[in-house]
């Protein structure tokens, strides 16, 4: 598989703090969809200006993870997709 086949999405519900690192542990050509569950727009324009391949989606309220799962994996146009938690780091040989 290559990396353009592939796409992450992170479900984060107040988890600025730890999703810096899962962020970083990523491959810079791997789109990633994050999908926070509030409205949290400082949250979404930070994860803007640090990351150029991650796009932030606000659901405006806790839908729960399987929902905010649901609305990430609609956004995929890749053939695969990797759901992570924003609390994994990805090992360089991943």
């Amino acid at each position: 598989m290559e990396s353009k086949d592939l796409t992450v999405v992170i479900v984060t519900f107040k988890s600025e703090a730890k999703i810096s690192n899962c962020l970083s542990s990523i491959p810079k050509q791997i789109p990633v969809i994050v999908v926070e569950n509030s409205n949290n727009e400082k949250f979404k324009n930070e994860i803007k200006s640090k990351y150029a391949n991650v796009h932030c989606i606000l659901t405006g309220e806790n839908k729960g993870y399987s929902v905010a799962n649901n609305i990430g994996l609609s956004k995929v146009k890749t053939k695969f997709a990797l759901v992570l938690n924003p609390d994994t780091i990805l090992d360089k040989s991943a």
